[in-house]
């Protein structure tokens, strides 16, 4: 594409030593500049205009680079076309989008955003869409799906940087797909990440604390996910959780159609008679002044409401309650999202991604309710490094009110000490209470062996907080592992 024609889709933008050019691709990281790319100096996150993209201009020209754009207040560079802009993460939005050719507007596309559900609920609704006939995508924390082809997510970013959305998209609008359902991360909507895309609809989990060492506060967080439905899709249909104690405050800040969905009486698509255990949930769903018996093959209330959320949005893409209710009843759950590991033991182990103390009471109170009142509920748990600290000892506060006997383990240390933020999680509970209501054990491989060996016949032991993931992250060192394989190795050497 021309850089003239791209540099159309920004606005206040001023030109430096322009001349026409043919533009290849597009880079923020100097590190991917092909020859005849468009290099964006994006900022550092948190950082002034000279942080970040700016510092590798000169690395980004060596490498080929046709153009360079930068935000206002850095120096541009002589003797290349540069294009100075007010905001460069939007700029490059703007960017990917034009260069991809707008590849969202021949798409259906549904965002789902929240603190704990979205991979969940963007997971079952590309299940129901695919199983009603809809050539689908899929845009997630786990995997990327485009058609019938599957890709690992590996880099555990939930929602790509917007060239990288914007590629997504267009591979997917080549190939066919009209319905895509895709997370959309507070990270993600504070940094542009999906300006430029057409939405069909959006979709709001739950609103709780997380990512309060990124954004800054609380209400930094609220803004970010409340974009999604006052600019980015504003007018567009939104899907709210009636039962969330933030709804009142969203849903002020909306105009345009909005369908509630949750357990509340006044929902629009609701649940009532539900009936669960460990292995899914039975309820009656009521939408569009229908009633009819569902089955979900997924334990817990949290799973039920996310069900929920996909049935607003998949009637909003004109499925019939008959049959949202009948694709719900064959959808599987993503992996490492209250995932079973069964090796003919007799009691029962999950594996689930919580982490943010509501997810952690969420997903251990819904175990906790199926299990018979003699039966023990055993977990094993950490924390990241470079998060959120104040939740450590709170997550301790949850298990200890929860389960019988629970592990403080390593989970991804980052560039934190693991020893120390063990110590902090255990600061929660009375330290002369361990060995007796809880253990640390810092090998989270033997953390897990140690609790399967612990279990009794109807007992059920949870592995908390890595779910899907497919490393531990030391520093710069990334270990293979999984808590699935962990477990089920760990469960064959104890027969």
């Amino acid at each position: 594409m021309r850089l003239s024609r791209l540099v159309t889709a920004l606005e206040g933008a001023a030109l430096h030593g322009f001349r026409d050019a043919e533009v290849c691709g597009l880079a923020f990281d100097s590190r991917r500049v092909t020859p005849g790319a468009l290099f964006v100096a994006v900022p550092a996150v948190g950082g002034d205009v000279d942080s970040g993209g700016s510092r590798f201009i000169a690395s980004a020209l060596e490498k080929g680079a046709a153009a360079i754009v930068v935000p206002a207040g850095v120096a541009p560079p002589a003797g290349v076309p540069v294009v100075v802009v007010p905001n460069a993460r939007a700029a490059l939005a703007d960017l990917a989008a034009e260069f991809y050719g707008h590849p969202s507007r021949r798409l259906a596309l549904f965002a789902v955003t929240g603190t704990d559900g979205k991979t969940t609920t963007t997971y079952l609704l590309e299940q129901v869409l695919r199983r009603a006939g809809f050539a689908t995508g899929l845009i997630g924390t786990v995997e990327t799906r485009i058609g019938e082809q599957a890709r690992y997510n590996t880099d555990r970013m939930t929602t790509p940087e917007s060239p990288d959305v914007q590629r997504l998209l267009a591979e997917m609008a080549d190939a066919a797909v009209t319905h895509v359902a895709m997370e959309a991360s507070s990270h993600a909507l504070a940094l542009d990440r999906l300006r430029g895309c057409s939405f069909a609809a959006c979709a709001v989990t739950n609103i709780t604390a997380d990512h309060v060492e990124f954004h800054g506060s609380w209400e930094a967080y609220f803004a970010a996910k409340a974009r999604l439905f006052t600019d980015l899709a504003a007018g567009r249909p939104s899907v709210l959780n009636r039962d969330d104690r933030h709804f009142d405050r969203l849903r002020a800040m909306i105009d345009g159609p909005v369908t509630t969905y949750g357990f509340h009486p006044s929902s629009d698509v609701r649940a009532t008679d539900l009936r669960g255990d460990p292995a899914g949930s039975c309820f009656v769903v009521h939408s569009g002044g229908e009633s009819r018996p569902a089955h979900l093959p997924l334990a817990g209330p949290f799973n039920v409401s996310n069900a929920l959320a996909v049935a607003a949005l998949a009637a909003i893409a004109g499925l019939p309650l008959e049959a949202i209710v009948a694709a719900l009843a064959r959808v599987e759950g993503p992996p490492g999202r209250m995932q079973r590991v069964d090796a003919g033991q007799d009691f029962t182990v999950l594996v689930d991604y919580a982490h943010t103390p509501h997810a952690f009471r969420t997903v251990v109170e819904s175990v906790r309710h199926a299990l018979p009142p003699d039966r023990r509920l055993i977990a094993v748990f950490g924390a990241a490094g470079d998060r959120d600290r104040a939740k450590r000892p709170e997550l301790a506060r949850i298990a200890r009110e929860l389960t019988d006997f629970f592990f403080i383990t390593n989970e991804d240390p980052f560039g934190e000490d693991a020893a120390a933020i063990i110590a902090e999680i255990a600061a929660g509970v009375p330290p002369d209470e361990e060995g007796e209501r809880y253990r640390c054990e810092p090998d989270r491989g033997r953390a897990i062996a140690q609790a399967l060996a612990a279990a009794r016949a109807g007992d059920a032991v949870v592995i908390l907080g890595k779910g899907h993931e497919q490393n531990i992250v030391t520093g710069s060192h990334r270990e293979p592992w999984s808590d699935a394989l962990t477990a089920r190795a760990a469960l064959e050497a104890l027969r």
